[in-house]
């Protein structure tokens, strides 16, 4: 009898310390999982930064040679952000930005990797098996017009350049500087036209 009594009172004394020591892992956890967060997101908008763009995108591109992916990089700029910050402040222009945030995740894949590049500028980064450009410019178009919609009492538009690897390139710089001349193309055609 008391040898039982022993052996339910390790047994109880093991299951608290079982609890206690996965409270512990669990809370570790959370803080790295904090910490990760805390160095890869953009801390207004919640997107990814340029840290991670760095990291991420050697790896879609070492994918792109070994599993002949296709990786689409989309460079966007909003349009007529400036006036916000300058006519109704910076903390307006936060709100926008978040705003832009929420409509890229309503408008892209979940596994897509959004990035503030700076400011008002963002990479987007699209992996698959196939270049579609009618799906992306589609897909483009849809988000331009969410954001106008969302912020049309601030007339924010945007710009966009696309550049694919490895059909034009397998450099990430150059695939940023082709992406970013054509989205300045686009914008400048853009004001051209009013």
């Amino acid at each position: 009898m008391r040898e039982k009594i022993k052996i339910r009172l390790l047994q109880n004394m093991l299951e608290e310390v079982t609890k206690k020591y996965d409270y512990f892992i669990s809370l570790q956890n959370e803080k790295i999982k904090q910490t990760f967060e805390m160095a890869v997101k953009d801390s207004l908008t919640g997107l990814y930064n340029r840290q991670y763009l760095d990291e991420y995108s050697k790896q879609a591109l070492a994918r792109v040679e070994r599993y002949e992916n296709i990786f689409v990089l989309i460079f966007i700029d909003l349009d007529n952000f400036k006036y916000v910050n300058d006519y109704f402040g910076h903390s307006e222009g936060d709100e926008v930005l978040k705003k832009v945030a929420k409509i890229f995740q309503k408008t892209f894949r979940s596994y897509d990797i959004i990035v503030r590049y700076g400011g008002d500028e963002f990479i987007v980064l699209l992996e698959d098996k196939q270049y579609n450009k009618e799906i992306i410019n589609a897909i483009l178009k849809k988000f331009v017009k969410r954001v106008e919609e969302s912020l049309k009492e601030f007339k924010i538009s945007a710009s966009y350049g696309c550049a694919v690897a490895p059909l034009e390139t397998t450099d990430m710089k150059k695939l940023i500087e082709l992406a970013d001349e054509r989205m300045y193309l686009q914008k400048g055609n853009k004001k051209s036209k009013r």
